[in-house]
């Protein structure tokens, strides 16, 4: 059977022990925290849908290979939604996979020398490279069988697998760097040094709430000795990486910490172990190259077959040679399709199809008398459109509609904002190449910080509901030597910005510097994108119009339900965060009774309290924080002030207040937020320790004593309480308990589903959760 790389040897182990976990799972002798850590660094994770698992195939450099198409499409035709998704690090996920499929479908594509291992978790992920690497005619070299070759190496190694985070690794076949290695982890661009080939190393890039452009570690190290170099990056990262906090423990968040300087002798000093160690060259193996045959004729061209083959056909270094672009609307391909795609692929060019970083794939290879051929019989599966390039070149993460992470829903807005810009009026080749890079939050999945144009996922609460909307930045690029974040902090409702890109994009298309976008931004682009983000950022009253309040392709009213990972806890945080940004964006926007109203509701869920209007929230406010000290004693006077203008028709008109003082405010509610503990408590690092009443407390996960058999110290009725408050009640209660005394909580359905994997979360031991009538009961042992 030919398979693109080597899967690594403990795989079938692997294989066995998930089968195993799965009924362990199911049987309730483990718990979900248990299950989590062994499933996700195998590429499993849990989706937005309660019960429901997407499997995430890792295709190094993103070759598959036809009979590998034909098991994925059979095993998201059985176990999933019958539908694939291209991702942009070029792999390929089945979604919708229920916890009994899960075993069967990495058993079926184990057969196929498939594997998720090393698809989620703190690993190393999948390894890129350029989808033309081999046919460009700008590349150094093919870089493909480097991107495979490290692969096998660091795979087989099971350090690999408990990294303090993602490791992420990308080659580039020339300087425009398509394959994003200065925005990698360990990025690796090919060049030639007295005919040699070789790689120009760079470290410590990344993209997600904190981007980062890497760092240059080496300008030339010889192309066999690129595995040293991966995998002495990854032994420094091993032995100094974060491992706490796992928002400052990506690779870059080290090299930011430490300086280039300091990383660059911990590399050198990991590098020369390596070497003495005497470890081989790198094991490069030969993989199908491009084709050589030329068909004698080829068939006549049918209708629409010049602009297709203008359009998404490339020439290759090769003479005679195109690669053939085959455009995926946001990554996903009937799994039918699919399978059908792969007799084409078999017949036609290297005999592989390529994954690549934009969710689309390509046939490489194809001469030119196959063309013709090739447009009929992509165009019977619907795979010949010919779209504009933004259109083509549009990224959309899965977002909210899967992801447990997504705040909003990227996917709807993209095709919201491509219809949009169909429909305009505006000549769409006009803007060259453009590209929009859409993720639902910002971790950048979507690829937003390196988009032209970049939007993120956000929230913001007006009038006490919460509205989903985009951030805004401009200007991203890739390239050695000239890679650019993108910037802006502009926030527009999600329901206005196809309106607003539309506006903007209009502009561009007429202004003297189309198609340069970067030129157009510097010569007051930007400064009209302020102006029309100001346009287009008003949130109307839900009485006004309630579209605002609805996602894109949602027909509920928008919330943060479902993310975080299943919990009622990750919910809090985001609530809090929510409330802070809108407070902040309402003193720049001069709604001081807004913002004051904002920055008093954010930690009201601590205290277990949540306002039902904006006079409670203040009232609240300044009863558990004003006058118990938490915050300053001069914040009363806005509080006082609020309370004075609520009752009045426009509160924002009488509310007298300075803005300094306002967002003096806000600052300080933020500073309490960020001495939060895990404990929704206020604690500094002098905080006294546990009290000798909790550390004399008995214990009763002692050894002989059952779990149903343990002693309930506590009970509490939480019927009634919603999602996430129902969990920060009983997160207070268990804080007022002593370590290993026993708390039993009375919640309903949705409680009883979302607030003990909360628990076990944070550290604590489910022992039972039991129905009991119109109730369920579930008992905690603090830990």
């Amino acid at each position: 059977m030919q398979t693109i790389f080597k899967l690594p040897d403990s795989l079938e182990d692997d294989l066995n022990k998930f089968r195993e976990n799965v009924e362990r799972f199911g049987k309730g002798e483990i718990s979900a925290a248990e299950f989590r850590s062994f499933r996700v660094p195998l590429g499993v994770y849990e989706q937005r849908k309660d019960g429901t698992f997407m499997l995430r195939v890792r295709f190094p450099a993103g070759g598959v290979l036809p009979h590998q198409m034909r098991t994925l499409a059979g095993v998201s035709r059985k176990y999933g939604s019958g539908v694939l998704h291209v991702t942009t690090r070029q792999d390929i996920q089945v979604h919708n996979v229920e916890l009994e499929g899960i075993h069967p479908a990495l058993v079926k594509l184990y057969g196929a020398g498939l594997s998720t291992k090393g698809g989620g978790g703190n690993t190393v992920r999948n390894i890129t490279a350029c989808y033309d690497s081999g046919v460009c005619p700008k590349e150094a070299f093919d870089v493909t069988p480097y991107s495979i070759a490290v692969t096998e190496f660091l795979l087989d190694d099971p350090l690999s697998y408990r990294l303090p985070r993602k490791y992420k690794i990308a080659f580039s076949g020339c300087a425009e760097d398509c394959a994003g290695a200065t925005l990698s982890d360990v990025g690796f661009i090919a060049k030639k040094q007295d005919g040699e080939p070789g790689f120009a190393v760079y470290v410590g890039g990344g993209m997600g709430a904190k981007s980062r452009v890497a760092d240059l570690l080496e300008e030339f190290v010889p192309a066999q000795d690129a595995h040293f170099v991966a995998e002495a990056v990854k032994r420094v990262f091993d032995k100094h990486g974060d491992r706490k906090n796992k928002h400052k423990a990506r690779l870059r968040f080290l090299v930011e910490r430490m300086g280039p300087e300091r990383f660059r002798t911990l590399y050198e000093d990991e590098l020369s172990k390596l070497r003495q160690k005497g470890l081989p060259p790198l094991h490069v193996r030969d993989l199908p190259g491009p084709g050589t045959s030329v068909p004698k004729n080829g068939e006549p061209p049918e209708e629409g077959f010049r602009e297709w083959r203008e359009k998404n056909t490339t020439a290759q270094k090769q003479s005679g040679y195109r690669l053939v672009h085959i455009p995926l609307v946001l990554g996903d391909i009937d799994a039918g399709t699919f399978e059908k795609l792969a007799d084409v692929v078999e017949a036609h060019g290297e005999g592989i199809a390529r994954t690549t970083q934009l969710q689309n794939l390509v046939l490489r290879s194809v001469h030119d008398r196959e063309l013709a051929a090739l447009h009929r019989k992509l165009g019977e599966l619907g795979l010949a459109e010919t779209f504009s390039p933004i259109a083509r070149n549009a990224i959309a993460c899965t977002g909210a509609s899967t992801c447990r992470l997504g705040i909003c829903l990227s996917r709807g807005l993209s095709c919201a904002v491509i219809d949009e810009l169909t429909h305009s009026g505006l000549s769409l080749d006009k803007l060259g190449e453009f590209n929009l890079h859409v993720s639902g939050c910002p971790n950048a999945c979507g690829r937003h910080p390196v988009g032209q144009i970049g939007l993120f996922g956000a929230a913001r609460r007006v009038d006490g509901r919460l509205v989903p909307c985009y951030v805004v930045q401009l200007g991203g690029r890739v390239g050695e030597g000239i890679t650019r974040l993108a910037r802006g902090k502009d926030v527009v409702p999600a329901r206005n910005v196809p309106a607003f890109i539309s506006e903007f994009l209009h502009a561009f298309a007429e202004a003297p510097q189309c198609p340069d976008f970067d030129v157009f931004l510097e010569d007051g682009g930007r400064e009209l994108a302020a102006q029309l983000a100001r346009k287009h950022g008003r949130i109307p009253s839900f009485e006004e119009d309630k579209n605002c309040y609805f996602d894109w392709g949602s027909e509920e009213l928008f919330s943060l339900a479902g993310r975080g990972p299943g919990e009622c806890g990750a919910g809090v945080f985001d609530l809090i965060e929510v409330d802070l940004a809108s407070a902040r964006e309402a003193v720049e926007q001069g709604r001081l009774f807004a913002a004051t109203v904002l920055a008093s509701r954010a930690l009201l869920v601590t205290q277990g309290e949540e306002a039902g209007d904006d006079a409670e929230a203040l009232e609240l406010f300044t009863k558990h924080f004003i006058d118990t000290g938490l915050v300053k004693e001069t914040f009363r006077k806005l509080t006082e002030g609020g309370l004075s203008s609520a009752s009045s028709g426009n509160p924002e008109k009488t509310f007298r207040a300075d803005a300094g003082d306002v967002s003096a405010m806000v600052d300080a509610v933020q500073k309490l937020y960020d001495s939060l503990d895990p404990s929704l408590r206020f604690r500094s690092a002098d905080d006294a320790p546990a009290s000798q009443a909790e550390k004399e407390a008995p214990d009763n996960s002692a050894p002989g004593v059952k779990s149903e058999e343990a002693k309930v110290d506590r009970e509490e009725n939480l019927q009634g309480v919603t999602c996430p408050l129902n969990y920060v009640k009983t997160k207070l209660l268990l804080g007022q308990m002593a370590k290993g005394q026993v708390l039993a909580v009375f919640l309903d359905g949705d409680g009883a589903r979302n607030v003990p994997p909360s628990a076990e979360k944070d550290g604590h031991q489910v022992l039972s959760v039991k129905e009991e009538g119109d109730r369920w009961r579930v008992t905690i042992r603090k830990g």
